[in-house]
């Protein structure tokens, strides 16, 4: 478990995203120029190919997120450890 003093630099890093709807979903790249993303927490590193501790899904952001869906991403642990410090909610999509 998380603790206090390292769960608020992850806050501060994903402070852009509270209050957000986050959907749990297989990571796919955003875009044909990306190829890996980052949790927006801790930057864990998600990627569609096969490596040391990359992530392979996550919670992501949803349609109605100005950027679109999946353009930000959150591991697992992050989720976990945040989501009610920033008010997070998600669903399976």
């Amino acid at each position: 478990m998380a603790t206090g003093s390292d769960k608020g630099w992850r806050i501060e890093n994903a402070r852009h995203l509270e209050g957000l709807g986050l959907q749990f979903r297989p990571y796919a790249r955003w875009s044909e120029s990306w190829d890996h993303d980052h949790c927006a927490a801790c930057w864990a590193k998600f990627a569609e190919q096969d490596g040391c501790e990359i992530q392979h899904e996550g919670y992501a952001t949803r349609e109605d997120y100005p950027k679109g869906a999946g353009y930000e991403w959150i591991c697992r642990t992050c989720f976990n450890d945040l989501k009610d410090d920033l008010r997070w909610s998600a669903d399976n999509g």
